[in-house]
């Protein structure tokens, strides 16, 4: 099966929460390396550090067996985060179903399918076949070995597999055929076809292509026959990416134009990059609102802190749309407040997106890469300022009902930031 081509790597990246324009000049390895690093996010890579081959077996559930402590592997590769929960919430109470339309989205598609793997094992079947919706043009046989436990919330499935087309669909058939004639389960009722489409096949792939780094070089498994062309690989939980996830794979990502390591910035406004003045030119048209909506800007300075008033002995921790509702018990709280140890300074002199909210008395802040966490800009310590904010906020170029606000921002201090006040940002809030 053909690769993923750039306009469908465009599309997965966008499915995931990562748009970029249609026409972007990035080259063809940083787009890879940007949908590769996404990927490895989706599945929470930082748990499989240790050797997988060394782990124990997942528990699995026994059919009828009422007492089982074993958790079903469906449930246990759900993925989902604090939209979809609400979502999902929402229409229960109407009485509605919240399953996503099926071939819209490839990322969605990825999880669904991976869900439908996870329900054929807990049926005590060990093979299923992956086929496009019409059953023919591409298909990946799938033949699952071990499922080993990374955690008690995740399960890895190490498996063989081959892409098939209708070049080589013989030995597809052959094996199919090999599958059922040696299950020694009764398949009455169960379907062992899971429908994907072409992008989702080559999504998958690419996948599995990666996950082979998890399994040691040296790994041999035992193969039947028909199965000497088919390659090991294993397939994590896949969810949605996190806000820590999105705003790395957004930030500080080279030249605007291409991705090269950038060394120069925009004159006017600073807050683009550039490996050569060529790319500036090509960029110049998309460039132009944001650079024009920061120059001649009111900048105002504002002194914040690190917790809010009155809870400056208390723990928080901070949860968002994007948090992740199978950790959400792991998020480590924020001890108080350190006004001696200041937050890092990731932007140097370079312009960067802030969010403002207005509390009581205050108002939280923090820029997309949670650079300084949330932080607080208080009434009391400079009641001029945080009118003329709170004025912004309530005005035409505030909105959301008077209540937050985009702004740029630069850092001036270990505890001050420059707001440019009367310019709302005429560019995409990937928030």
């Amino acid at each position: 099966m053909e690769p993923l081509t750039r306009a469908e790597k465009l599309k997965v990246l966008a499915s995931m929460g990562i748009e970029l324009p249609q026409d972007t000049k990035l080259l063809e390895e940083v787009l890879d390396k940007r949908l590769r690093n996404a990927l490895d996010a989706a599945q929470e890579k930082e748990h499989t550090q240790r050797p997988l081959l060394d782990l124990p077996a997942w528990p699995r559930v026994n059919a009828g067996d009422i007492h089982s402590t074993a958790r079903p592997l469906l449930d246990a590769v759900k993925r989902g985060n604090m939209h979809e929960a609400l979502q999902n919430m929402q229409a229960a109470s109407l009485g509605v179903s919240a399953a996503p339309e099926l071939f819209a989205d490839p990322f969605i598609d990825l999880r669904q399918t991976h869900m439908s793997l996870a329900n054929i094992l807990d049926k005590g079947f060990m093979w299923c076949t992956i086929q496009d919706p019409d059953r023919e043009t591409s298909a990946i046989n799938l033949r699952f070995l071990k499922v080993y436990k990374l955690d008690d919330k995740t399960p890895a499935m190490v498996l063989l597999y081959r892409s098939l087309t209708r070049e080589n669909a013989m030995d597809g058939i052959r094996w199919c055929q090999d599958q059922i004639a040696n299950n020694p389960k009764n398949m009455r009722g169960v379907s062992m076809n899971i429908s994907a489409t072409a992008l989702e096949q080559k999504l998958l792939l690419k996948l599995l292509e990666m996950n082979r780094k998890i399994l040691p070089p040296d790994f041999q498994p035992q193969r039947r026959r028909y199965e000497e062309q088919y390659r090991a690989s294993v397939l994590l939980p896949i969810g949605p990416l996190g806000f820590e996830a999105i705003s790395k794979l957004t930030h500080d990502t080279g030249c605007e134009v291409c991705g090269k390591s950038g060394t120069s910035r925009c004159s006017q406004c600073q807050s683009a990059t550039y490996c050569s003045p060529a790319c500036q030119k090509i960029d110049w048209p998309h460039h132009k609102p944001t650079c024009r909506s920061l120059k001649g800007g009111r900048w105002s300075t504002v002194t914040f802190r690190p917790t809010m008033p009155g809870m400056e002995n208390m723990y928080s921790a901070n949860i968002n749309r994007y948090t992740s509702t199978t950790r959400i018990r792991d998020i480590p709280t924020m001890g108080p407040g350190d006004p001696s140890v200041p937050h890092p300074d990731v932007h140097g002199h370079r312009p960067f997106l802030i969010k403002l909210q207005l509390g009581h008395n205050n108002m939280a802040v923090y820029d997309r890469q949670r650079s300084f966490s949330q932080v607080y800009i208080v009434r009391q310590d400079d009641p001029a300022v945080f009118a003329d904010l709170a004025a912004e906020m309530a005005g035409p170029r505030g909105g959301f009902g008077g209540l937050k606000m985009y702004r740029w921002a630069k850092r001036t201090g270990d505890w001050e930031l420059s707001i440019c006040v009367d310019r709302r940002p005429e560019t995409d809030i990937r928030w």
